[in-house]
């Protein structure tokens, strides 16, 4: 039920929009094959804000161990029985049609006669003909597509990598579904009214409403930590209230000769990155911007920003940093966290419920706190990993892909959901409820089909895999950190230099790294900082300004 993130995108490209290498197309390949009139269409930027869709949970269905909200996920320990599965979906859904998509995969492609696809075409009266993109050149694809004008009817925009100028490439080639969803529209569409409102805050584009999203819980990134080890070592589970019990925490689990390090770094060819979003929150830095006194203000020319770096300096001076963290790769970190080399580390939420730790590693997270022991903060996500836009058609077209995708987004625990994760009895699975077991023609199909990804219910808490305790933790901090989310005052609004931009950010981070490293002193960090003002830094602040006094006007 959890579809991680890919975990070898730093939050530094998910930021920059550089993933994927999508800001190394340009803006012409993207859009060359634009029509005149698209062109028109695409300068104009528009000053109104369509209300987001109205959130109406569902509340039918089994009775979750831990229960949830429109931030918390629940926790379902096992899947329910056969007879607790309700019907999400009544009336028609499809007309017989064929739908076709654009989707990315992290999955091999399913086999040819794809048995699983069948059956849910005559489940929703549809059927489907995918193009499966795989990650790695989902931008390549993309683009070709766009310049080609070869767009088939859903296409899955990927929140943390949006291409080069996409608000007009939605306002020329997509159709705007806000007279669909906004408000109570959505209520004609149960499933889709059951996805929880942050999420769709990033299919608002340019004030309107471009797709349905992939639910994820709003969380920016969290500080893993192995609790078992550490209390083993300090006689306690971590829980630092302030800079000072951080630093102690540290000092105390911290053992070179023993090949063990508090915490790592992790680089890659865009950086390194020393936790920043953790270390950052801490000091109170902004998730990006802030706004203040009606201006917009980078977290680079924060002096929080400057008190966080240096206390990674002073963290890494002291060896309590992995000595490897500036080449670190993820699936290394990943390993050390494991064995115990690292005992915390930077990662998306979806970390603690990794089913490839050994069954005696318990994995936790840090609950955020202020250096100077006030209230933590956490950088609040997109809550979302895509969403599925629709081409242009007639109004009775896109009905009927909404009514498929709201079909796709039925929630946890009802007859659809569990066909689109199980297939059919016999052929798919065998068993049923929780000791329903995908046979091998299921474990080919059913993921590799790819719905999901066209639309799905919200994330729920519960694996195939038994790991209860993970699932609590999980569940734990959630809980504790749910109220010290920090939202990005420029989420939803557009600045094409901001998506231009990786290289004078590389530049900046370039001098802090090495500030870090002692290679700088901090007179050449307060440089670099001026220098990305200047170069890109009021531009953007320009950019985002004018696109918010047009919707706040």
């Amino acid at each position: 039920m959890n579809q991680p993130t890919p975990g070898s995108i730093s939050r530094r490209k998910l930021l920059g929009g550089a993933a994927f290498g999508l800001l190394a197309l340009g803006t012409g390949g993207a859009l060359s094959g634009c029509s005149s009139s698209d062109a028109a269409s695409m300068n104009k930027l528009s000053d109104t804000l369509v209300p987001l869709p109205t959130y109406v949970p569902v509340t039918k269905g089994p009775k979750p161990d831990l229960p949830g909200n429109a931030i918390v996920q629940p926790v379902y320990y096992a899947s329910p029985a056969n007879s607790e599965l309700f019907q999400s979906v009544t009336g028609s859904i499809g007309d017989g049609s064929t739908t076709s998509g654009f989707v990315v995969t992290y999955d091999a492609p399913p086999p040819a006669n794809n048995t699983f696809l069948r059956y849910i075409e005559k489940q929703a009266n549809a059927k489907f003909d995918l193009t499966f993109v795989p990650g790695d050149s989902f931008a390549e694809k993309f683009a070709t597509m766009i310049a080609g004008n070869t767009l088939p009817e859903m296409v899955e925009f990927l929140t943390f990598a949006m291409p080069p100028r996409y608000p007009q490439i939605l306002a020329s080639r997509f159709q705007d579904l806000s007279e669909y969803l906004s408000g109570d529209k959505v209520k004609d569409y149960p499933n889709l009214a059951n996805i929880p409102t942050p999420s769709w805050v990033s299919a608002r584009i340019n004030g309107k409403i471009y797709g349905v999203p992939e639910h994820r819980p709003p969380f920016g990134s969290i500080l893993v930590c192995r609790p078992d080890i550490i209390k083993k070592l300090t006689g306690q589970e971590p829980a630092p209230k302030n800079e000072d019990d951080f630093t102690e925490l540290c000092k105390a689990v911290t053992d070179a000769k023993a090949n063990r390090y508090a915490i790592t770094g992790q680089g890659g060819a865009d950086g390194v990155d020393w936790a920043y979003d953790i270390i950052g929150a801490v000091f109170g830095v902004p998730n990006g911007w802030k706004r203040t006194g009606g201006k917009f203000v980078s977290k680079y020319e924060t002096e929080e920003w400057v008190r966080a770096v240096s206390y990674i300096k002073k963290l890494y001076s002291a060896g309590y940093y992995h000595p490897d963290s500036p080449s670190m790769q993820s699936a290394q970190a990943k390993t050390y966290i494991a064995n115990g080399t690292v005992l915390m580390h930077m990662d998306g939420i979806s970390a603690l419920l990794d089913t490839t730790l050994p069954k005696d590693a318990v994995t936790g997270a840090v609950v955020p706190f202020g250096a100077d022991g006030g209230k933590g903060a956490n950088y609040q996500g997109s809550s979302s990993f895509s969403f599925t836009a629709l081409k242009k058609a007639s109004p009775a077209k896109i009905k009927e892909q909404l009514r498929l995708l709201d079909y796709l987004a039925a929630p946890f625990g009802s007859k659809e959901s569990f066909d689109l994760t199980h297939g059919e009895e016999g052929v798919h699975y065998t068993g049923s409820g929780a000791n329903a077991t995908l046979t091998k023609a299921g474990d080919t199909m059913v993921n590799a089909s790819s719905l999901y990804r066209l639309a799905a219910g919200p994330q729920v808490l519960n694996l195939a895999i038994r790991m209860d305790e993970q699932l609590r933790r999980s569940h734990a901090w959630q809980v504790a950190t749910q109220d010290m989310l920090v939202q990005n005052p420029v989420t939803g609004l557009y600045s094409a230099t901001a998506s231009q931009s990786a290289s004078a950010e590389s530049a900046v981070l370039d001098t802090m790294n090495d500030y870090i490293l002692g290679r700088a002193n901090l007179s050449k960090v307060r440089s670099a900082i001026k220098t990305w003002t200047s170069s890109v830094g009021n531009t953007i602040r320009g950019e985002y300004e004018k696109a918010y006094d047009k919707q706040h006007a």
